[in-house]
């Protein structure tokens, strides 16, 4: 009988975290994020999932970068707004976990993130030509 509660109650809270998520997500999916580079003057704006929406490019760094560095600022100020974007999404996925009782499956989660980056970062070594 008490097991029965036990898992009644929990599955309430399940439930409410759930619903408490998809409010969360809908939220949160309308978030922008930006990212900075040369100093301030570009700036990258990405929505929720890291889509470009914006790209300012201030006049002093048309002037003062060459195609090289302009290029390697823009792509700077996009990485940082798709890193700024990740993390939002990661906290947002944690306090979901927790608030629904099951936080040990955010270890869980940064575990299997940690393997699929060492996998990734290792297969983009093995693909890179040779300097």
């Amino acid at each position: 009988m008490d097991e029965m509660r036990d898992l009644r109650a929990r599955m309430e809270r399940l439930s409410a975290a759930a619903a408490w998520m998809d409010e969360l997500a809908a939220e949160w999916s309308t978030r922008e994020h930006v990212g900075r580079a040369d100093e301030g003057r570009i700036t990258a704006t990405v929505d929720a999932v890291g889509t470009l929406r914006a790209l300012d490019i201030h006049p002093l760094s048309m002037r003062g970068l060459d195609s090289r560095a302009l290029a390697e600022a823009v792509l700077k100020a996009v990485r940082r707004a798709e890193a700024a974007a990740r993390e939002a999404q990661e906290a947002m996925l944690r306090g979901g976990l927790d608030a629904a009782g099951v936080p040990h499956l955010t270890g869980l989660l940064d575990d299997a993130r940690r393997a699929f980056g060492q996998r990734t970062s290792s297969s983009d070594t093995d693909r890179r030509p040779p300097p």
